[in-house]
Order: C-alpha cells, then sequence, then structure tokens
C-alpha cells in the first residue's frame, strides 16, 4: 500500500511540473475542495462552534477523503487570516468581515475613506491605511496602542492555535493519499489589483462607481499611489513557476470597456508584469462573465493562470486558451442539483472543450459554501470522471510559454514601500542604534515586508 500511495504522490508531483512547466501532463490537474462549513453541516454539528474547533471535523475529513477522487488537499487549512476565521476577527471588533447567523464570514459593503480623502490616500497610502482605515474597520485597532496589540495578538494565537490543532490531520491526510504537496515554500502568496482594492476596502461597489465619473483624474492617481503596496503585498519571497499570486477580481465586469482599460488595467498590469520578471505567475479568479473582456486582457502575460466563473467555455478556449492556464467554469449547480449522469456528460463535455493542447486543469466556476451546494455522490463521479476520462494520449507535448517570455525587466522601484513612521527604515534605524551589524539589514527588511503582508490582509 505504501508503494501505492508513493507511486500515486510521484505521478502527481510530475503532473502538476509538467501543466506548470510548459507541457501536456498524463491527465487533467485535478482540484477538488469540501470547505469545513459543508462537513459541518454533513454532520449536524454547529455552524459556529467549529470556528473555534476545527479539530472536531477530523474523522469526518478521513472518510470524506476515503471516497472522492482530488490530486490535491481536498478541505480547508486552517491557520490564516485569509480563511477568515470569524474568532479571529470578532476579536478585532471588525466591520468589513462579519460572521452571519449560520457561521459564514461576510463581506458587506464598507466605507473606508470619504471622496475628500482621495488626496491623503495619495500623499501618504501607508499612513492613511494606518491612521484612518484599518482602526475605521477594525475597532480594536482604535483603542490606545497596547491594546490594539493585545487584541492582534490574541488573534494570530487564535490562529495559529488552529493551525496547530489541524496540522497532524492534514499531515496524516497527506501521507495516506499523496496529495500533491504543492508549490515550494514561500511561492505562493495573495493579492488584489489596485482598483479592486480601493472598491472593496476604501470607497465601496457604489461609491466608486460614482468616483469613476466624478472623480476619474484622483481615481487613477490612488489606483498608482497603491501599487507598490499591492506589489509588495502580493511579492513572493521565493518566486517558482509551481506558486503562485492568487487574486480575485470581481470589479472589471461591472465597468464600461474605456473605464477597464484607462483606469483599472495600467496599475494591475504593471504588477503582474514586475512578478513575471521576478519569476512569479499570477493566479487570477475572474468573477462573473468575462467574455466582452477576452480581447482586452490578450497584454497580460504569458504563464497567467485564469480560473473564470461564467462564459463559454469554447470562447474562452480559442480566445485565450494558448496564452493563459484555464481553469474554472465547471458548475457547480450541476453537482448540486444534478443527475450522477448530468455531472459525468458535462464533465465529459468540459474535457473535450478544454482539454486538447493542454493548460487546462479543473475546478468549479466558484466555491462551495453550504451542504446544499454539493451532492457527494455527484462529487464522487466528478473526480472518478476526470481521473479516467482526463487522460491525455500525447504526454510531454509542448503547451503555451515560460513565464516572463516577453523579457520584462525588473524595476526595483516598484518593490519598495514608501517611507513612513509606521514602517522599519534601516538607514534611520542604523543611525539610532549604529551598533547594529550590517547583515541585519537583510533580515530585518524581510521583517518588515511579512509584517506588512499580514497586516495588508486585514484589507483582503
Amino acid at each position: 500500500m505504501r508503494d501505492e500511495i508513493k507511486a500515486l504522490q510521484e505521478e502527481r508531483n510530475q503532473i502538476f511540473e509538467d501543466h506548470y512547466g510548459n507541457k501536456i501532463p498524463k491527465r487533467v490537474p485535478m482540484r477538488l475542495s469540501v470547505p469545513d462549513r459543508v462537513i459541518a453541516e454533513r454532520l449536524g454539528l454547529s455552524s459556529i462552534d467549529f470556528n473555534y474547533d476545527p479539530s472536531v471535523l477530523a474523522d469526518a475529513k478521513f472518510e470524506i477523503a476515503q471516497q472522492i477522487f482530488t490530486d490535491t488537499y481536498p478541505f480547508t487549512v486552517a491557520g490564516s487570516i485569509v480563511g477568515r476565521s470569524p474568532g479571529f476577527f470578532q476579536l478585532l471588533r471588525s466591520q468589513s468581515f462579519v460572521m452571519s447567523n449560520t457561521g459564514y464570514t461576510q463581506h458587506p459593503e464598507v466605507i473606508g475613506m470619504d471622496a475628500s480623502q482621495y488626496p491623503k490616500l495619495i500623499a501618504d497610502p501607508v499612513g492613511f491605511l494606518f491612521e484612518d482605515v484599518i482602526p475605521r474597520h477594525f475597532e480594536s485597532f482604535g483603542l490606545a496602542p497596547v491594546g490594539a496589540v493585545n487584541y492582534f495578538m490574541m488573534g494570530l494565537s487564535l490562529l495559529k492555535g488552529f493551525a496547530d490543532k489541524g496540522a497532524p490531520v492534514v499531515a496524516q491526510l497527506y501521507d495516506e493519499h499523496g496529495y500533491w504537496p504543492g508549490a515550494p515554500r514561500g511561492s505562493s502568496t495573495s493579492g488584489t489589483s489596485p482598483y479592486d482594492f480601493i472598491a472593496d476596502q476604501l470607497r465601496s461597489f457604489s461609491e466608486i462607481s460614482k468616483d469613476i465619473r466624478r472623480r476619474r483624474t484622483e481615481l487613477k492617481e490612488a489606483c498608482d499611489a497603491v501599487t507598490p503596496l499591492m506589489f509588495v503585498w502580493g511579492n513572493p519571497g521565493k518566486p517558482h513557476p509551481l506558486g503562485c499570486v492568487r487574486s480575485p477580481l470581481h470589479m472589471p465586469t461591472y465597468m464600461r470597456e474605456k473605464d477597464f482599460i484607462e483606469i483599472w488595467m495600467p496599475s494591475w498590469q504593471r504588477c503582474m508584469e514586475q512578478w513575471a520578471a521576478r519569476g512569479a505567475r499570477t493566479r487570477l479568479f475572474c468573477e462573473h462573465d468575462w467574455t466582452r473582456l477576452l480581447d482586452v486582457i490578450q497584454d497580460m502575460p504569458h504563464g497567467v493562470e485564469i480560473q473564470f466563473e461564467y462564459g463559454d467555455p469554447r470562447v474562452f478556449k480559442e480566445k485565450v486558451g494558448k496564452k493563459f492556464l484555464l481553469t474554472g467554469m465547471y458548475p457547480l449547480s450541476t453537482v448540486a442539483h444534478g443527475s450522477k449522469q448530468d455531472v459525468i456528460d458535462k464533465a465529459k463535455e468540459m474535457l473535450d472543450v478544454l482539454m486538447p493542447g493542454g493548460g487546462y486543469s479543473f475546478d468549479f466556476d466558484k466555491g462551495p459554501l453550504y451542504l446544499g451546494d454539493i451532492n457527494f455522490e455527484n462529487l464522487i463521479a466528478l473526480g472518478e470522471t476526470f481521473r479516467d476520462y482526463g487522460v491525455y494520449s500525447n504526454p510531454g507535448g509542448e503547451f503555451g510559454k515560460p513565464i516572463n517570455f516577453e523579457g520584462f525587466t525588473i524595476d526595483p522601484s516598484i518593490d519598495v514601500l514608501p517611507k513612513s513612521p509606521y514602517l522599519h527604515d534601516w538607514d534611520s534605524f542604523k543611525s539610532e542604534y549604529p551598533l547594529a551589524p550590517g547583515f541585519a539589514q537583510g533580515q530585518l527588511k524581510q521583517l518588515q515586508k511579512d509584517t506588512f503582508s499580514t497586516i495588508m490582509q486585514l484589507l483582503r
């Protein structure tokens, strides 16, 4: 049995290395994921209690893992801010991430910045976020400094406790099922586009829709001002073709094409090109239907991976399937409400369209949130169909071009955070503490980047 698991993991390792290494793999990479909330509902557990003790789901995870086929770890890995644990955000008295009565952490429409404050954001983006936006969204940061640190450290410790409790389960499931271990440590991060960041956390959907008409110049300048912050936040410490900068994009489909090209795209294009110049791949979740924007996004760097939500797979394959890695578009509703044969037929239809020539991996059009989003018998059939039907007859063939095929040159200015009293500055530190050894500069610079990225996750 151990030899079989080892062989399976080696096969999966090769599949992902080929898929992200511009080759056609043995078969289509398969990602299935069952969120903790769905498991809790299935067990009849409180939809709130499991958020404070994810270990209560361990036995159910072992059972589900025996039933479904997937190449990647299929469950929530607790312990990160982006996992949106309600306990963490409750300690910070969050207004931007709030737990509903069903235990789901929602992101209501919030306004972190008045329209009159664009000049302040543009002049000092770090100071403005730290002084105005974060305390507005998280009331605990409005306390005296020690009180704010107290609650933030409690929240981080809570997340660490979740990670520590979940680690043995994760390790055992990897050991028993030979899942792909994922990208090398330090090669994957999360980020967002400057425009979407401003819309989500500063102005809200409704207000930024007004700003694009009334404050067009200021909005564009604001996108440029926060671009270095977005870049540093998303920049992997150790880029690798298997890693990525994960980013959900949801504003473009609500914009006119002219506004998308002139205001939304330039700052994000710069981020993607500069990540590519350093060897980092961007992985996008393009929410809603991007069909009308397919011609516009042709200028994004080679090797970008895109999970599309809605649209005709044939059109997407034809227009962008040779340049970008494609995933998504399999309707979650088919698994929830279709028959077993419906699920199998849809899987084969998707494979027939997206599989030829390589560059396709399985993912849903959107992630399941509740038990009603998943019929487990259908989920089993889906995994088996992709495993058996998604096999290539020509593995080893070439697909696409490698990251930075275009030859983007590194612009070091984008990788430097603006000077701010809230951020560590080596020159000032060395002046105050002249005995600090020179080799500490690199250590402190990395610590500052890591800490800044952690703080920015609050605005994710």
